[in-house]
């Protein structure tokens, strides 16, 4: 599940509003996506979006057009998703919480559909805002805020030639995320997003080589837990080791994603 806090909502606070139990929601939908159920899962969420509605609770609602969202952009339903998109966009701007943590969470699963898509400009327009609310609020724990929104920034960058700001981007990002020994797998895809980059601008092969081995042995840490989370991450990660040929490690994390599914490789 995607990461949000309504704690610095306005509207989200009415009294007398009952709320949607999204505790309970996310239990159900994790358990769903741990079991590749996303049939379920897409149930899950749809179901407390209409229960939402039914007793006002916007702030709910919000917190499932989240999840939603990036449910969608997995399965690659991009129809949905930019329907999704918009009305969590009107209901940010209803609730007046266009300059929140909340709001830029959003953002940035928002952008990450366009980039998705290709549409890196357009990413970029959502990004700017979500790293500004990021930089803002830093002082109130949110430092991986930043970090997601600089590692998005940097992939819209990289896509569209804008390779020094991309590089800036990713360096932030990784002066965050390796004060934050629980977001390992941030920490690889940034590597990862490094790699692609030089690749693209310089074409160093000795540095794309780096930031690739030094992401596989994150990704190999002992301690590490080997849920869906990292299951996904190794399916995604391994396109790119198998781009820049590094087939071992890419065999090695597609036997790790299908040993959590209980699949044959």
């Amino acid at each position: 599940m995607g990461e949000y806090s309504t704690s610095t909502g306005s509207a989200a606070g009415d009294s007398g509003v009952k709320r949607i139990p999204m505790n309970s929601v996310w239990t159900a939908v994790e358990n769903c996506l741990s079991k590749k159920d996303y049939t379920t899962a897409k149930a899950v969420l749809a179901e407390a979006g209409r229960e939402a509605a039914s007793y006002g609770d916007l702030s709910g609602g919000l917190q499932v057009l989240h999840e939603r969202i990036a449910l969608a952009r997995k399965l690659g339903d991009y129809a949905e998703c930019d329907v999704l998109c918009n009305k969590a966009n009107e209901l940010i701007t209803h609730l007046s919480m266009q300059s929140t943590p909340a709001a830029a969470s959003v953002f940035i699963n928002i952008a990450d559909t366009l980039i998705a898509e290709d549409r890196y400009r357009d990413a970029l327009h959502y990004l700017t805002p979500a790293r500004d609310i990021a930089r803002e609020n830093r002082e109130n724990g949110n430092e991986v805020l930043l970090a997601s929104a600089s590692n998005s920034m940097g992939v819209a960058l990289t896509a569209i030639g804008e390779y020094e700001k991309a590089k800036e981007c990713y360096e932030e990002a990784l002066s965050i995320l390796l004060t934050q020994p629980e977001h390992v797998i941030d920490t690889a895809a940034t590597h990862i997003n490094l790699a692609h980059l030089m690749n693209a601008w310089t074409g160093d092969d000795e540095e794309v080589n780096t930031h690739l081995i030094t992401a596989f042995k994150l990704l190999d840490g002992k301690d590490l837990e080997h849920d869906y989370r990292y299951a996904d991450a190794c399916l995604r990660f391994a396109e790119s080791f198998d781009f820049f040929g590094f087939f071992l490690y890419k065999n090695q994390l597609r036997k790790r994603a299908a040993a959590v599914y209980g699949e044959n490789e």
